[in-house]
């Protein structure tokens, strides 16, 4: 028993450590744990040649098809697609509002403090705060620290067969 309570306290102490890291630290390393992870650093820049940078590690693309009986019981006989990611965004910067024609989504952040705009509405966000997202609303980050997330979207964003990506800016007819 000794052996556990001495496991559970190393966690939680490893815990705190890294917790004060992503809040303190801007020069956050990649935990191994993360490379085992499909990465993807996906880039964007708006009309001033800013860069937005999303770094985008990608835990999966799940089908509801295994769901068949489950789906038809309950009148969806359609197949669905989600897709599971963890986002990182910078520190201090902001990424442009925009939308998703497709797909709609729904946020977790882990990490991190700043606005998040949805539709006509402006959101403070902190570590906790689950936000939804439905297809065809405009919405964007204006990040104060690294913020991190789970986004939960369905169907993908990034199609994983054409490599369609379903992003609109507001004044812009797609991503770019």
């Amino acid at each position: 028993m000794k052996h556990t309570s001495n496991l559970c306290n190393l966690f939680i102490q490893t815990s705190i450590k890294l917790k004060s890291c992503f809040k303190s630290n801007e020069n956050i390393p990649r935990y191994h744990i993360l490379k085992a992870i499909p990465y993807r650093r996906v880039t964007s820049k708006n009309t001033d040649g800013k860069e937005e940078i999303f770094d985008l590690y990608q835990l999966g693309i799940f089908s509801s098809a295994s769901d068949a009986n489950l789906l038809a019981s309950a009148g969806m006989g359609q197949e669905t697609l989600e897709n599971l990611e963890l986002v990182e965004l910078q520190p201090q910067a902001e990424y442009r509002p925009h939308y998703h024609k497709n797909s709609s989504a729904v946020i977790y952040i882990i990490l991190g403090s700043g606005t998040f705009m949805l539709g006509e509405k402006n959101i403070e966000y902190n570590a906790n705060k689950r936000i939804v997202i439905p297809a065809g609303v405009v919405h964007g980050f204006h990040t104060q620290t690294r913020t991190l997330f789970l986004s939960i979207q369905s169907p993908p964003i990034l199609n994983p067969k054409s490599e369609h990506i379903d992003i609109y800016y507001e004044k812009e007819s797609n991503y770019e």
